[in-house]
């Protein structure tokens, strides 16, 4: 890395709040996985699942298509039933489920 090739510049208050915002909002949060044959089922997955509040992110792992889906858990819905309603509308797509984990997403505001 050449470093003549990059500049510095001061951070601006403020700049990194959107951003985190857009990644994940602060709280729990449940990611639900599954592995596709084609990336053809992967994307049907994502666009059946991906809205306002769910996020998803693809990488290929040897022969098949893993999607992970993000979004924020209820606490009046047991998390098992959560992943299990999620599952049941890509499961005619071929995914193989993974199951699901538990995510809780802190952000932490610097104030001067």
């Amino acid at each position: 890395m050449d470093p003549s090739k990059f500049t510095v510049a001061p951070f601006v208050a403020g700049e990194t709040a959107s951003s985190f915002a857009a990644m994940f909002p602060e709280g729990a949060r449940l990611e639900h996985t599954f592995a596709f044959e084609t990336l053809n089922g992967a994307l049907g997955a994502i666009e059946r699942i991906v809205g306002d509040d769910v996020a998803a992110h693809i990488n290929r792992q040897g022969t098949r298509w893993v999607v992970v889906f993000d979004g924020p858990a209820d606490p009046t819905v047991p998390a098992k039933a959560a992943h299990e309603q999620l599952a049941s509308r890509v499961s005619d797509l071929g995914g193989e489920d993974r199951g699901f984990s538990h995510m809780t997403m802190n952000v932490t505001k610097k104030e001067s």
